[in-house]
């Protein structure tokens, strides 16, 4: 299997993950977001153990390594305030896309601390994935065209950050190992969510009363949500040890298309879960935007 179909399995997991998460903030914990930062964070016990046990030797590196990756953890947990926060005021379609705008701040972050280099038909194909992935988001009311200023923001806020994540993985995989990187970082996530626990009381009031009402429904959905989630990381991050970042996160630009597939599927099957709009004119907006994806991804495999 090639690195671009070990990228491709990431966004699909997330994008399944993504209406988890709006499905928790929207029916579970009515736009509260605390609880479910919480959640994350303390999935992150389970893993980092089953990867000591199974890989002892991540524990044999230095205290100035082991620090350096656990704050990196921390820094990826940090994009879900934005993000929560966005998908909280918004739907699933129109938050995710923004996400597209990741390989530009990566490839910039890359370009100047890696000193990774595209072909021109990789840029062109990279650019043909991102206009896409705009065109999709895109929302016509009153014959305008309209975008959610707070909602790009945020979610600009969040894309960021988690390139910048994503650049640092590379570089401790680079020196350490995946392993080595991946049981700091979850230890990370722990200690992060540890930190939130005990000094943000509205965020351990959210989670307590969570695990009070709708014990085994939240927490089931929450495992499910953070196992997908954890999967993803861990795809997407073996890629970019494949690939160039940069080529590795374009590939996400499938990640409107699945989320909007998905979208249709719940709505036609499952609508009191989630709601799409299934206009023509919508469909044929998604359609056509998915193919010059397809198109770029190509380009991107070929040359």
């Amino acid at each position: 299997m090639n690195w671009l179909l070990i990228a491709l399995l990431a966004p699909i997991l997330w994008a399944v993950s993504n209406y988890i998460d709006k499905l928790l903030i929207g029916k579970y914990f009515k736009g509260g977001t605390g609880a479910l930062i919480l959640y994350s964070c303390l999935i992150g016990i389970p893993v980092f153990i089953l990867i000591a046990i199974f890989k002892p030797a991540v524990l044999s590196v230095s205290i100035a390594s082991a620090l350096l990756v656990t704050l990196n953890g921390f820094v990826y947990i940090l994009y879900l305030f934005p993000y929560l926060k966005a998908l909280n005021k918004s739907d699933t379609s129109s938050v995710v896309p923004i996400f597209q705008t990741i390989p530009i701040f990566v490839y910039f972050l890359a370009f100047f601390i890696l000193g990774e280099r595209l072909s021109g038909m990789q840029i062109f194909g990279s650019l043909l994935i991102l206009s896409a992935a705009v065109g999709i988001s895109l929302r016509y009311e009153n014959q305008k065209m309209s975008f959610g200023k707070e909602v790009l923001l945020l979610m600009l806020i969040a894309s960021f950050i988690v390139s910048i994540h994503s650049l640092f993985f590379k570089l401790f995989a680079i020196e350490l190992d995946f392993w080595t990187v991946s049981f700091w970082q979850y230890f990370g996530f722990f200690i992060f969510g540890l930190f939130l626990f005990a000094f943000v009381k509205s965020y351990r009031t959210d989670f307590l009363s969570s695990l009070k009402n709708n014990t085994s429904k939240i927490l089931w959905l929450n495992v499910l949500n953070e196992t997908v989630n954890i999967l993803a990381v861990v795809i997407f991050t073996y890629a970019t040890l494949l690939a160039p970042i940069s080529l590795v996160w374009v590939i996400n630009g499938f990640h409107p298309f699945f989320v909007f597939s998905i979208g249709i599927f719940l709505t036609l099957f499952f609508p009191n879960l989630i709601k799409e709009n299934l206009d023509r004119k919508i469909l044929l907006q998604k359609l056509f935007f998915t193919i010059i994806i397809f198109i770029g991804a190509y380009l991107l495999n070929l040359f």
